[in-house]
Order: C-alpha cells, then sequence, then structure tokens
C-alpha cells in the first residue's frame, strides 16, 4: 500500500511538470509550477526533475513599502490573480498580491511566455551594439550551429515573428521541444536545447509565409544569441538588460546541460521586477533608443496571428488594440500578461493561475481590463 502511495505521488509531480504553453493545466497545477519554479535556484528540481538553472544576484525579502490601494480591487481581487501591478507615469499606483498563498513583493515568479521577450530585448540590444547588422540577415550567417539546421537561410526577423517556416503549423509536437531543453520526462538527464532544435531536418513551409506560436524559433534565439555573444542568453539580458531596471537584484532562470538558456519560458523575476522590465521597455520605446526603435518597428510591422482576440504578433510579443492604438503586451500561460498602454503611459502586470477571471477571460478581455484603468 505504501509503495503504491509513493508510485501515486510520483505520477502527480509528474503530470505536473510537463512543461508550458501546450496544456490547460488546472489552477492547483500551475501552482505547484509556480512554487517549483520559484524555489528552483535553491532546490534544482522540478517534480521529481533534476533541472540546471542560472542564477543572478541574492534573494533577499523585500523591504520595500507595498503601495496600499483598494481601487481596482474589483478587477484583481480573484482567486486566480497572484500578483497585479499597475503603474502610471513611472509610479506605481496599485499593488495587491496573493498573500494567503504566500505570494508578496519579493516572490520569485515565473514569467512563463512573457520571457520570450527577454530574448527579443537581447537581440534588440546585440542589434544597437552592430553585433547583428540587420534583421534581414540569416541566422546561418551568425551561428555556426544554426548553419547545420533548416534556421541557417532564415532571416533573424522571421525567427523573431515566428515566421521561421520551420516547425509545422500547430503546436502538437510542441512538448517534447520542452521537455527535450529542459531534460525531463523520458528526456531526463538529457536536456540539449541544440538536440531539441535537431527534431527538424527540414523547415516545415517557407518562411514568411504563416506565423506559427511554438517554442522552436525562441529556442533558436537562444543558440544565436550564445554565439554572438559568448554567453548564455540569461547572463546577457541579465548583465545588458536586467541590470538597468532590477530592483530587487535577483533573477533565475533554467539552462540545459551545457548552459543554454531555455528561452521559450522560465524566466524569474519578482513582480516588481517584471513591471520594471516593461517600465523599461516602455521608456525606450517613448524615447524612441536604439532598442525602442527595434520594438517600435517590431510593433509596426506585426504578422496576423488569426487569433479571434484580433492579436498580432511583434518581436517575440504580442500587440493588441487598445485605446484604437497597437499596444505591446508581453503574454503568458494561465494568464501572466505585462500591458503597455503608451496612449495613457500606463503599464499593467498580472500574475495567474488561470485566465479566467470574474471580470472575464484575460486573453479576451485583457485590452478592456486596461482601458478602464484610468
Amino acid at each position: 500500500m505504501l509503495r503504491q502511495k509513493y508510485i501515486i505521488l510520483f505520477l502527480w509531480f509528474t503530470m505536473s511538470f510537463v512543461g508550458h504553453g501546450f496544456a490547460d493545466h488546472s489552477p492547483k497545477q500551475l501552482m505547484r509550477n509556480f512554487s517549483a519554479f520559484s524555489k528552483l535556484a535553491e532546490t534544482g528540481m522540478l517534480g521529481p526533475f533534476d533541472v540546471s538553472v542560472v542564477k543572478f544576484g541574492e534573494f533577499k525579502k523585500s523591504q520595500s513599502p507595498m503601495t496600499n490601494s483598494d481601487k481596482y480591487d474589483y478587477l484583481f481581487e480573484d482567486k486566480f490573480n497572484l500578483a497585479a501591478i499597475i503603474m502610471n507615469n513611472d509610479e506605481v499606483v496599485y499593488e495587491r498580491y496573493n498573500l494567503a498563498r504566500s505570494i508578496d513583493a519579493s516572490t520569485p515568479l515565473l514569467g512563463m511566455s512573457m520571457s520570450k521577450t527577454a530574448a527579443s530585448a537581447s537581440i534588440g540590444v546585440l542589434l544597437c551594439q552592430n553585433e547583428i547588422l540587420n534583421l534581414n540577415d540569416k541566422a546561418g550567417v551568425y551561428s555556426e550551429f544554426l548553419r547545420t539546421t533548416p534556421y541557417s537561410e532564415v532571416k533573424i526577423r522571421n525567427i523573431l515573428q515566428m515566421n521561421s517556416g520551420v516547425s509545422p503549423l500547430g503546436r502538437a509536437d510542441e512538448k517534447k521541444f520542452n521537455q527535450k531543453a529542459r531534460g525531463m520526462q523520458k528526456y531526463a538527464g538529457e536536456a540539449s536545447v541544440r538536440e531539441a532544435l535537431n527534431f527538424y531536418d527540414v523547415a516545415a513551409r517557407e518562411q514568411g509565409t504563416g506565423m506559427n506560436y511554438h517554442s522552436s524559433d525562441t529556442l533558436a534565439l537562444s543558440v544565436l544569441i550564445e554565439e554572438i555573444s559568448g554567453m548564455p542568453l540569461s547572463q546577457f539580458f541579465y548583465e545588458h538588460i536586467y541590470t538597468q531596471f532590477g530592483q530587487n537584484n535577483y533573477m533565475h532562470w533554467t539552462s540545459d546541460e551545457l548552459g543554454t538558456t531555455v528561452s521559450f519560458s522560465d524566466l524569474v523575476m519578482s513582480a516588481r521586477d517584471w513591471i520594471n522590465f516593461g517600465s523599461y521597455l516602455m521608456q525606450q520605446k517613448r524615447d524612441n533608443t536604439c532598442l525602442g526603435a527595434f520594438f517600435n518597428e517590431g510593433v509596426a510591422l506585426s504578422v496576423e496571428t488569426g487569433k479571434k482576440n484580433g492579436a498580432k504578433y511583434g518581436y517575440q510579443s504580442w500587440v493588441f488594440n487598445i485605446h484604437e492604438s497597437p499596444a505591446m503586451v508581453l503574454q503568458g500561460h494561465g494568464g501572466q500578461f505585462l500591458v503597455l498602454d503608451e496612449v495613457t503611459d500606463t503599464l499593467l502586470l498580472t500574475i495567474s493561475i488561470n485566465e479566467r477571471y470574474k471580470i472575464g477571460n484575460l486573453f479576451n478581455d485583457i485590452g478592456a481590463i486596461t482601458e478602464q484603468l484610468q
């Protein structure tokens, strides 16, 4: 009987950590994922699997005072919300945490697919440093490894926009990419981003002919950044970008056994640092700095996605119509959103274990919710 209980417990943990973005995980499962990722730098474990992780800075409980306001509780006082922050004119005007679930201002929180924008920001910095000469250059020009894959002839711009044509339409095979990159399930102990990319021998279709949201393109960006800069994406992001906005001075990010960053997800920062990342990006966009111009171009050239909510896709971030103007939005499975509303100079962050709030489905209604923040 005891042995049977251990087997059931092992299977329960195993099914909880099969990856992100390809399954409709229950709130309980997502909460277990959040807890495991928050502690990953000290445990090195996701469920029963050993996972490599690189941490930067030292985690400390935040002493920063929380902004007390109940103005927007009617929107975010929801059982599925873990954290919500609103920033207006560079000032935090609303902040709430799910204290009942032990979430506070210093809790390291998984950004899920919001992590992808950290990868594109790093590409933007390399472009600004002239390490990348043109986004229309082919990835094989800069990466010896990608030269041996279907990405060799793909323009960097098309990889940024999930428009490489490498992955077959749909996400049916995405699970094995996620598991191989992290070293989970049947790939336990064999984590390799490059071997995951080698799952594809040939491209599925011509590049630029249709956006397909898939982990493979963001993994290709991780390799590209690493081979250009000589350091993993996580380190490059920390040294060149995080240090420009980080408040808690702590982040961690998973990697494979060679240290290559698992870029499609897994960046962990405090809620304050997530919204500070958004504030940094919006300031760059507003000032039209080199990095800001990169993201402004991503919004202007965003591609159709076929989504019912009308969202387009820019440079590893989404583009929603808010206040009748295109707005850059970071988005992750389960209801992770970082909205850059430049019309009203407002930022909205939500960290959630399910997108189905009382006020509506975040994936359908995030634009309308943002428009209420006046």
